[in-house]
């Protein structure tokens, strides 16, 4: 039976049994020890717990493997993102478990956020330049190989349009 049938298992037994049961309202120790229907439910209710303990450890387990392997794959030149991709798992997850254990060695947010900002002015005074020159702006986005979109979003959070 695996954990749902369990769960549905628990409420009909519950719904069936307990509602005239005289132990309901007293700890589930007094009903295990007066009721068959009590001793099933904690019965069902302890394989429950010990499938999540067991999946909870797998889940642990599979992320020291998985940060493993990224911290081998980092140290050959390989960018995080690409790791992810890789390992079949979201970047920002793969962050998180990295950081949890202490292995780490990105960028950090603030970084990342000022070498993309560095970027874009490089990016957008290009543009400008371009512009002068009497480009349209889907000609200088495929000159400088970014999305036209993007480019007009930065440009105009420049004031350069």
């Amino acid at each position: 039976m695996n954990a749902r049938e369990k769960r549905i298992r628990i409420l009909d037994l519950q719904d069936q049994h307990c509602c005239e049961c005289e132990q309901r309202m007293k700890p589930l120790k007094n009903c295990v020890q007066h009721c068959e229907v009590g001793k099933e439910l904690a019965q069902l209710g302890e394989g429950l717990i010990r499938n999540h303990q067991t999946r909870r450890m797998n889940t642990c387990e599979h992320w020291d493997d998985v940060c493993k392997q990224a911290v081998t794959l980092h140290a050959k030149g390989i960018g995080y993102t690409i790791i992810a991709k890789k390992l079949n798992c979201h970047p920002s997850s793969l962050r998180d478990q990295l950081k949890k254990r202490g292995v780490w060695c990105g960028e950090s947010q603030e970084e990342i956020l000022e070498k993309s900002r560095q970027k874009w002015n490089r990016l957008c005074k290009q543009a400008v330049m371009l512009r002068e020159k009497g480009l349209g702006y889907p000609q200088i986005a495929r000159q400088l190989e970014v999305a036209v979109v993007s480019l007009r979003d930065q440009m105009q959070r420049r004031g350069l349009m």
